[in-house]
């Protein structure tokens, strides 16, 4: 099963005791001894369930709907989305210095890449006549913003925002030309690192858990086709060509609510926004530290007790 909670913290006057509601999502797993592709599978859950099965652990993993593989799960990496245009998907190749993908789409591949070559090429090179090429993220090259030195892909990162901005964006024919003048006239031969990489690998339902369970050797896109997941029957995963047939587990979501009661004491005026929104984040903070996963905070104010007076209007903030 997985949780997922909503908190909705409510206000009452000007003090901040308040509720909280949280809604529990539980997820039920269901085994389909159907053989169809990963997309027939999806589409087959999202019809009759809510979507292909997510997986947050090891304990999920435990539930009988997966007693029967080899079969189809959740977790995907649409090349739609980072193959063939530079995409506006999680799994999208977006630029270090804004964690965005590209805003104008352009792009300067070598042909044939960028091709994922051994299922972990996420960060991206520039070589001497200005094409890019995905490799992995390990290799360790110079960069832009300029070191003479050679890092991995997240250490040039690290030292460009240290010492500069970030590792360079490259969104016009114009940057990429000057981007690479400058390294051509070291270099015929050096590779470069640019600030372009991708967060490989989504999940059908879009949910955000980083949980894997991959073979030693998986992923490996073998003959670069392999853009969809199947969990065998030792529970570990390996990436497969998504033309293949399997059998496949859907999840069925639940939700049950929870109010649970919250005091908080401060001077702050809770009527401020900039205020309310500092102290939910240190509420969020403080669940994090506490081990809560899958949860989202928001205000829910109610109103102020409104007296009329001789001197006019006052309200009253001593209800509770």
């Amino acid at each position: 099963m997985m949780h997922y909670m909503i908190m909705i913290v409510l206000l009452y006057g000007c003090s901040l005791s308040s509720y909280s509601q949280v809604l529990l999502h539980t997820y039920m797993y269901i085994y389909v001894n159907i053989k169809t592709t990963w997309a027939g599978a999806q589409q087959y859950c999202r019809a009759n369930y809510d979507d292909l099965a997510t997986i947050t652990n090891l304990k999920d993993m435990s539930s009988p709907a997966f007693a029967n593989s080899p079969v189809w799960i959740g977790l995907h990496d649409d090349p739609n989305a980072w193959k063939y245009n530079m995409g506006n998907e999680p799994n999208s190749w977006r630029w270090s210095a804004t964690g965005e993908t590209s805003p104008t789409g352009y792009k300067n591949w070598l042909p044939g890449e960028p091709n994922n070559y051994g299922g972990h090429e996420t960060c991206v090179v520039m070589n001497p006549n200005g094409q890019w090429n995905d490799v992995i993220c390990d290799q360790l090259n110079p960069f832009v913003c300029y070191n003479a030195n050679n890092f991995t892909w997240s250490s040039a990162r690290a030292y460009c925002r240290q010492y500069f901005t970030d590792l360079t964006t490259i969104d016009y024919s114009d940057v990429n030309a000057a981007v690479n003048n400058v390294f051509s006239a070291k270099s015929q031969t050096q590779l470069v690192w640019i600030g372009l990489y991708r967060v490989p690998w989504t999940w059908s339902d879009n949910s955000p858990s980083t949980y894997r369970s991959w073979y030693s050797f998986s992923p490996n896109n073998v003959l670069y086709t392999e853009f969809c997941v199947y969990m065998s029957s030792t529970y570990q995963w390996d990436d497969l060509n998504c033309g293949n047939v399997l059998a496949f587990v859907c999840e069925q979501v639940s939700i049950k609510k929870t109010m649970i009661r919250i005091k908080i004491k401060t001077d702050a005026d809770i009527t401020n926004s900039a205020i309310n929104a500092q102290i939910l984040q240190q509420l969020g903070a403080k669940r994090s530290i506490q081990g809560w996963t899958g949860y989202h905070l928001h205000w829910n104010i109610k109103p102020q007790k409104v007296k009329e007076t001789n001197g006019g209007t006052s309200f009253d903030c001593n209800f509770l």
